[in-house]
């Protein structure tokens, strides 16, 4: 129910911006390194290696080189237990997104090389396969990036960012992943922070007048 309702909100909004007048389609893949949950309990952590990503977005420009932008990203990868005397979480498939809503702000003037940063907020998935339950925290996205632009109406991007999910469930990550039992739950405990990142290129398209 949380995802139809974060997946719609997400197509309206992009409907909305669509709406507008000129608009920027960009679609990009890259790579998101592997990550940890930042606390440990009873001695180990859970681990996210790195996979690849992909995602989209729809950005509309304001005055002062700032635009308004409205994406989404996801990446599938593998979650384990890292540390710990004892396996209590087995390795399993994750699938990880970013619904996220932001601005992008212009660092110089320029028509066809354009440096810029990013700053954005919205809602995380964590989707472990063994859990029946997937998991949804706020995040807040951050980066930096370049636009080259070969024409009016297409372009290239590269982007690096860092993703921010400001708190997770450990408990609930831990409680479902092949051990049935109420051992893990009470293993992990509260909530793990965790931090990742993005680096990724790819292409934009402008439409509109």
């Amino acid at each position: 129910m949380k995802r139809l309702l974060v997946l719609t909100a997400w197509f309206v909004g992009l409907a909305s911006t669509l709406a507008q007048a000129q608009i920027e389609i960009h679609g990009y893949g890259g790579y998101v390194p592997g990550s940890r949950t930042a606390y440990s309990y009873n001695g180990y952590r859970l681990r996210i290696e790195g996979g690849g990503n992909y995602g989209v977005s729809v950005s509309k420009t304001l005055p002062h080189g700032v635009a308004v932008e409205l994406g989404f990203s996801q990446f599938k990868s593998t979650l384990k237990q890292d540390g710990g005397i004892v396996d209590i979480v087995k390795p399993q498939d994750i699938s990880v997104e970013y619904y996220q809503l932001g601005a992008v702000k212009s660092l110089m003037e320029g028509d066809s090389f354009v440096p810029y940063g990013l700053f954005s907020l919205g809602a995380s998935r964590f989707a472990p396969k063994d859990v029946r339950e997937d998991y949804w925290r706020f995040a807040i996205n951050a980066g930096l990036g370049i636009k080259y632009f070969v024409s009016d109406k297409f372009g290239l991007r590269l982007q690096a960012r860092l993703l921010m999910p400001l708190y997770f469930s450990g408990a609930g990550f831990g409680c479902g992943i092949g051990t049935g039992g109420a051992s893990c739950g009470g293993g992990v405990g509260m909530g793990s922070e965790i931090l990742q990142a993005d680096f990724t290129g790819g292409v934009i398209l402008r439409v509109g007048n």
